[in-house]
């Protein structure tokens, strides 16, 4: 009986009309339901999750407990689509820590346990871009970067630009930023970092100590190297069958340099946002016509890791409501976001009220497990510090949430064909 239950298939997050239409199609295999407790507890059907349209995904877990992992085994699914299915299909991953270029190599110490699940080790094809200030390091180090990645300087609005700074509307260098902005967009399409200094120095209103403080920080910025007259384009960020990797993990800790990260993210799913906000349209003149919900742009997942940094509860971030227009209305243009956090109580509380998936790892801290009681629905038969309870005590084990079913699954995580490179770092050399 057992194994006849081992062929049997469930896909998360997807109407059963819809499983009874598409099958398996556009699907992600996430692992198996566990059927008994212990610490080797036998292994039930296989879990799997939908991709084929926009969702709110919430990976939780305590430190170590396996969200980057999970998040790692989604990111190598989103690569191995079929073709017809990839094409419609665009990822980015927001990478905090710089663990995901491993994707790139098969892994060698999981073979075994590879083998018993009836897979194979094998590289992702996967994108590494890092910011082009930093490549010269990672080439230094032989690391395997496919490309730099650079933001188009006009594209920064006036907050964003006072966010990076931390400045003040009312500081003297805000009010002079303010000016300096607008007469240039008044001449200038697109502009440097460069035109910006001049323009500076030709104020006539401002102190010069003013206008040498706030040269000083578009100084500071240019040294990043981040910021471009042109930049990347979101069109090649987002092709279609792509997997990139934007590594921020450099911009992580750097003093002066901490809102970068939340910079990129807030350029990143803005233009994003607005370009899938047109082509929606494209693809719904397209269907009226009698023809294919098409368009050049594709349907697009976004993965930040340390999502609570981005959107955080109980302060002020740059990216937060742009984050934020992803999880109300993503749906209507085809905006997909799944966001990783090991501290969910820090987490936006409509991050977590508006996601329809939540895959939860072990967690212990009673703050966290308060916040995401926070999904609790009527159809859960117990708090969720039980089922943390009941969870097994080895790694790759993770709840499961799906809104769409109604049913909670307690599974485990099936191994990662790339190599992990989230593991804890420690002082033997093996």
């Amino acid at each position: 009986m057992v194994d006849a239950f081992k062929e049997k298939v469930s896909v998360i997050g997807r109407s059963a009309e819809n499983v009874k239409k598409y099958g398996t199609k556009a699907t992600a295999y996430l692992g198996k339901v566990v059927l008994s407790s212990g610490e080797n507890p036998v292994l039930g059907r296989k879990i799997l999750m939908d991709i084929s349209r926009s969702h709110v995904v919430l990976i939780c877990g305590k430190r170590g407990g396996g969200k980057s992992f999970s998040m790692a085994v989604l990111i190598e699914e989103l690569a191995r689509q079929p073709p017809e299915i990839k094409k419609r299909l665009a990822v980015i991953v927001i990478d905090t820590v710089g663990i995901f270029w491993t994707l790139k190599i098969p892994s060698k110490f999981e073979k075994k346990e590879l083998h018993e699940w009836d897979l194979d080790a094998q590289g992702t094809e996967v994108n590494v871009f890092v910011p082009k200030g930093k490549l010269d390091f990672y080439k230094g180090k032989d690391l395997p970067v496919d490309g730099a990645f650079t933001l188009k300087t006009s594209d920064l609005d006036l907050s964003e630009w006072l966010s990076l700074f931390k400045l003040n509307w009312k500081d003297a260098e805000a009010v002079l930023l303010t000016r300096v902005i607008e007469k240039i967009r008044e001449e200038k399409e697109s502009f440097s970092i460069k035109n910006v200094v001049e323009e500076i120095k030709k104020d006539k209103e401002a102190e010069d100590l003013t206008k040498k403080a706030l040269s000083n920080l578009f100084k500071s910025a240019e040294s990043w190297g981040l910021f471009e007259e042109k930049g990347s384009s979101v069109k090649d960020m987002t092709k279609p069958g792509s997997v990139n990797i934007i590594d921020v993990s450099a911009y992580r800790q750097a003093i002066g340099m901490e809102g970068t990260r939340d910079v990129i993210v807030a350029i990143l799913g803005k233009k994003i946002f607005e370009e899938r906000m047109l082509y929606r349209k494209e693809e719904e003149i397209s269907l009226i016509k009698g023809g294919k919900k098409t368009s050049e742009m594709p349907l697009v997942w976004m993965l930040i890791d340390e999502a609570h940094m981005f959107m955080p509860k109980d302060e002020q971030n740059i990216a937060l409501p742009v984050l934020l227009e992803w999880v109300r209305v993503g749906r209507q243009p085809g905006l997909a976001l799944l966001l990783a956090t090991q501290r969910p109580n820090k987490l936006h509380p409509d991050a977590i009220s508006q996601c329809d998936l939540f895959i939860s790892h072990r967690m212990t801290a009673q703050p966290d497990i308060q916040a995401v009681s926070a999904l609790r629905p009527s159809y859960l038969h117990q708090d969720f510090d039980k089922y943390y309870q009941e969870m097994p005590m080895g790694k790759g084990y993770a709840l499961i949430l799906d809104d769409n079913s109604e049913k909670l699954w307690m599974i485990r995580i099936r191994p990662r064909f790339s190599w992990d490179g989230g593991k804890t770092a420690q002082v033997f050399e093996d």
